[in-house]
């Protein structure tokens, strides 16, 4: 679905209070359609921030809906954007989509939490936007460490499962 607005402002609320995203089609413009897209249908609600690595990132992005059709299209993958003439830098709050390899983007998505020169390497990892309030409640999100087997957060296929995993394993 494209968008004809060329920015957009999401506020997330969290138990730490809230984020306020800013996103920006011209970075990446798949990227960008679809993060607006699952905002506005609802995908991101009451999801978990569920891999918070200090001084690295933070990821969110596994819904929780139980709408197939919702569920199917956070699962569908989107091109990679074309490269743009200058690089976004990735600096402390800057938001982007996770991705696995060409053309892998799906709904997942990852604050950064410093500026990394090994973030936007590669053509999925394009930013969409960055972090422009409450960037101080995404630094004090609670950290188990990264996901297994580097540390010991959350398995990614239990979250699918369901909230209660996160509930459960995760308070």
């Amino acid at each position: 679905m494209a968008h004809v607005e060329e920015t957009a402002t999401v506020v997330c609320g969290t138990t730490k209070g809230d984020l306020e995203l800013e996103l920006h089609r011209a970075w990446s413009p798949h990227g960008y359609d679809r993060a607006v897209d699952l905002f506005e249908r609802g995908y991101y609600d009451h999801t978990h921030f569920f891999r918070a690595v200090p001084n690295f990132l933070v990821q969110f992005g596994i819904t929780y809906s139980a709408d197939p059709n919702l569920i199917q299209l956070g699962r569908s993958t989107i091109p990679d954007d074309p490269q743009l003439p200058h690089k976004i830098p990735f600096e402390p709050g800057t938001i982007s989509f996770a991705g696995g390899g060409p053309n892998s983007r799906t709904s997942q998505l990852f604050i950064a939490y410093r500026g990394a020169s090994s973030f936007g390497q590669e053509l999925w990892e394009t930013p969409i936007g960055k972090v422009v309030g409450g960037f101080e409640h995404a630094l004090d999100f609670y950290s188990y460490g990264d996901m297994p087997p580097w540390g010991a957060g959350p398995v990614q296929g239990k979250i699918h499962g369901g909230r209660e995993y996160i509930d459960h394993e995760f308070p």
